[in-house]
């Protein structure tokens, strides 16, 4: 940025961070979207670098690397046949270097479980802390991490199957 003022430069670097956020609120949006198209694992492991790692905690595994993860995805596929992934809330930060940041989401997901056999209506509730990087301009995912809060048939009442990430009933389901 040669021959700017700095206000020049503090106003390049605060539209540099709003179209980071922009780009990384979008690339979120994108991921609950395939996720709701029935979770083709392909197009969902193009989102993340090569080395990233997916962590779903107790009830959906760990995978690390871009191929473990469209596997996880194709798998999955068939145990949750349709869900809706309201991600809310979203906390982004953007690294000084530009290429880096992290954020949190709230998840709400209402879906359909096959689990033993049997169809299930499920809600989901969580958090999701995430880190992104951006290769050859483009942000993807390095690492997205989900804690559970509520995993439960909703036949029955969360009331009864509270807060599963947060030390309370561990009972729900494992897909």
């Amino acid at each position: 940025m040669p021959n700017m003022s700095a206000s020049e430069k503090s106003l390049e670097l605060r539209l540099a961070v709003l179209e980071a956020d922009r780009e990384i609120q979008q690339l979120k949006a994108t991921y609950a979207g395939l996720c709701d198209r029935g979770y083709p694992g392909e197009d969902i492991s193009q989102l993340f670098t090569e080395d990233a790692v997916w962590d779903g905690g107790v009830n959906f595994g760990l995978h690390v690397g871009r191929d473990a993860i469209r596997d996880y995805f194709n798998v999955v596929s068939g145990q949750i046949i349709w869900a809706v992934h309201y991600m809310v809330g979203p906390s982004i930060h953007i690294a000084d270097d530009g290429e880096h940041a992290t954020g949190s989401w709230y998840l709400w997901q209402p879906c359909t479980q096959v689990l033993d056999g049997e169809t299930i209506a499920t809600w989901i509730s969580g958090k999701y802390a995430d880190s992104y990087e951006r290769v050859n301009g483009t942000w993807l995912f390095s690492r997205v991490s989900i804690t559970f809060d509520t995993i439960v048939d909703v036949r029955e009442s969360w009331i009864d199957h509270p807060f599963v990430g947060r030390g309370g009933n561990n009972s729900a389901p494992k897909v």
